[in-house]
């Protein structure tokens, strides 16, 4: 079952009592600052504030994916494309995130895939990739260009954990994510 981490803390919240370290009341004329009512007002003022410069000065956390808030991680992700729509919970998301780098430089190959695969469904996964990369160093006609046979991956995973329908969409969604978008997909569990 997959958890929508970004919506289980929507944001950051305000902290009752919370204090700010440049109160208000400190920095307005002798005359306002002994009315207690505009006190009470600038005193709120700055309990609203407060949160937000504890963002601020707690900004480097916020880019750590192993400090910062589950939702922020989330974010962070989208930032890097880091895989975390099939994270299971917090500190999967937050290792998604953290090894996202890795992710990305064998992302759209085999190697991918069976890293991205294996661990999560603790499965055997084969994967048929017909390849087809070619290169010249001399300019080629396009119409003189051999097309492969087959171009579509074909993976087949036997023993899935949970083969439920519900399990295997999500296993087709995480391939998609993974191979490119012009390469049609094949997945077969058994």
């Amino acid at each position: 079952m997959t958890a929508d981490l970004s919506t289980e803390r929507p944001g950051r919240q305000g902290l009752p009592g919370a204090r700010s370290p440049f109160p208000l009341s400190m920095h307005v004329p002798a005359m306002l600052s002994d009315d207690p009512m505009i006190v009470a007002f600038l005193d709120a003022l700055d309990e609203v504030w407060a949160p937000a410069i504890s963002t601020l000065d707690c900004f480097d956390a916020y880019l750590d994916p192993h400090l910062a808030p589950p939702d922020m991680v989330a974010y962070l992700g989208s930032w890097i494309r880091a895989l975390t729509a099939d994270a299971r919970d917090e500190a999967e998301l937050r290792h998604d995130v953290a090894t996202g780098f890795r992710t990305a430089e064998w992302s759209g190959t085999a190697t991918g895939l069976h890293d991205r695969l294996v661990p999560r469904e603790a499965g055997h996964l084969e994967i048929r990739d017909p390849g087809g990369i070619h290169t010249s160093t001399v300019a080629t006609d396009p119409h003189e260009w051999e097309e492969p046979d087959d171009r579509s991956v074909t993976l087949i995973v036997t023993d899935l954990k949970q083969a439920s329908a519900r399990s295997v969409e999500q296993l087709r969604n995480i391939v998609r994510d993974l191979v490119p978008a012009h390469v049609p997909i094949d997945l077969q569990v058994q």
